[in-house]
């Protein structure tokens, strides 16, 4: 094998290597996530886009810490009500 195949192999596994351990870009989700209020209890059941994430329901804390870790996962994007 000669010098000159030596480092084109060198170079081509060197490019290899840098494009495969590149990240990605992250895009950002366009799920919205949501709080649902019980229509009789003071629960909560946490949507993504109108839809139950689970059939649990749970108190507004951790309601809104769920949605902070979806969002923080980037599941959704937490629902900001206009003038909040």
């Amino acid at each position: 094998m000669s010098m000159n195949m030596i480092y084109k192999l060198f170079f081509v596994t060197l490019f290899l290597n840098f494009a495969g351990c590149s990240s990605g870009k992250i895009i950002p989700t366009t799920d919205v996530c949501t709080i649902k209020k019980h229509w009789k209890d003071n629960v909560f059941q946490v949507l993504i886009n109108e839809k139950p994430i689970n059939t649990r329901w749970y108190i507004h804390q951790e309601a809104k810490d769920i949605t902070s870790m979806l969002a923080d996962d980037n599941k959704c994007m937490p629902y900001l009500p206009a003038g909040s």
